[in-house]
Order: structure tokens, then sequence, then C-alpha cells
């Protein structure tokens, strides 16, 4: 499979390094990709229009109020894109924004290579990524790292609550809850706020004092001692 990334940037000098770094990453894995530069925001829409997919958009985000960047990537969802998207600015100011997009990742400039094979390690994954499976009353099911919201467990139970709202139950654990969170924690992605949850800090809403906020509207718990590591994750995740 040829991967196909749309850079998007006013700034040829930053479309040519990207660029650049995106082929040092495929070619260390001697596998192809084809990068495509654009100007603007507009031919990035353009090109979408006329049915041409890729399978990451890297969109610069100007320092303004409302960039095009951010107008553009929020009208690829729209129209279905699910595609991961990446954005590359030189403040944080607009992170809150990128993610309510769904954004795979905020990189601040100047970007370097090991940030880059980051990004492209994860957008490179199978389109459902890594499973884990759950035995539940109906049989073992495969759920990916990248459905799972949180995870709460109660009375010896797993709940898997996912990012589409379903409950997934285990059957009665006999191992501790310890060794299910296990991989998903050394995934990166996952943090243990509370010793009965598990939470994916790709589906966070809103981190504040004594417990985090989840897109979906549930509220998890943070004992005080776990508050400045659960904060640390999270910033160093969502960049």
């Amino acid at each position: 499979m040829i991967f196909h990334i749309a850079i998007c940037s006013p700034d040829g000098a930053l479309r040519s390094r990207l660029e650049h770094q995106c082929m040092e990453f495929f070619a260390r894995r001697e596998d192809a990709c084809i990068v495509e530069q654009l100007q603007s925001p507009e031919a990035l829409m353009q090109q979408d229009a006329a049915g041409l997919r890729y399978e990451l958009y890297l969109i610069e985000l100007a320092a303004v109020a409302r960039p095009e960047g951010l107008t553009a990537a929020a009208e690829l969802r729209r129209r279905g894109r699910r595609a991961p998207l990446a954005f590359v600015a030189r403040t944080p100011a607009h992170a809150y924004s990128a993610y309510r997009v769904d954004a795979m990742q905020y990189l601040l400039q100047p970007v370097h290579q090991p940030e880059v094979s980051a990004l492209l390690k994860r957008a490179v994954e199978p389109e459902y990524g890594p499973t884990l499976t759950v035995t539940t009353a109906d049989g073992v099911r495969a759920l990916t790292y990248a459905e799972i919201e949180y995870l709460e467990c109660t009375h010896h139970i797993v709940h898997f609550h996912l990012t589409t709202g379903e409950d997934v139950a285990s059957l009665s654990l006999r191992v501790p809850f310890s060794a299910v969170a296990q991989p998903l924690l050394a995934d990166g992605r996952f943090v243990q706020p509370h010793r009965s949850y598990v939470v994916n800090l790709e589906a966070v809403q809103l981190l504040s004092p004594g417990e985090v906020r989840m897109r979906s509207g549930a509220r998890i718990p943070i004992p005080r001692g776990r508050e400045a590591a659960v904060r640390e994750a999270f910033c160093t995740r969502v960049g």
C-alpha cells in the first residue's frame, strides 16, 4: 500500500521540510508514500471536491483568531473524511479547537524528526489499530483501542465504555484489574487516574481539579495524589 499524505501550508520551506521528514520515515520502513504539497486550505478542499483522498492530512495553523486550516479540517470531518488529521502551529493557542475536530496530534514548531515519526507510526496503524480481547456473556469480543473511551471496574467486572456509547461488560475477573489495564497503559494513550478507572487520553474533554471529564460527559474522579501524574500524561499526549 502506498501511503498518501497531504501537507497544507503557505510556507514552502515548511512544506518541504515536513515532506522530507515523512519520506525519511517511510524509507526506514522500506515502504512507499506520496506527499502532495498544497499551498492553502482552499487548495486542499478543491482536491477533496475532485475526489482525491489521503491517509493523513498535515495542516499548518496560522497565528490568527480562526485559522482557515481549522475550518477546512472541520469541513473534511463534516464530509465524512475519517483519515488522521494533524496540525502544525507556532503556538498552542488552537490546540483545544484542533482536538474538537478529532486531531491525532498538534505539533509545535519547530517540528523535529522524532515527532513526525511518532505521528506517522500511529497514522499507519491498520484502520482499526491494536485491539484488546474481552470475554463477555455473549462470547469473546475484540475492542480496538481507538474505540475505548474508558474502563470502569466494579464488583470484579470491567465495563468498557466505548466512544459509540456502548457499554461492554466483561465476565467476573479472575485476575487483578491492573492485568487487564496493562496493555492499554503500555500503549501510551491511556492513563489510570483512579484505581477503578482507566481513560483514553484522546477522549478527554476537560481536565479539572479532582476529575476528568470525557467527551461523552462521563466524569472520572482523580484522587489528589494522582492529579499531577494525570495532568502530565494528558499534556504530553495532547501536546
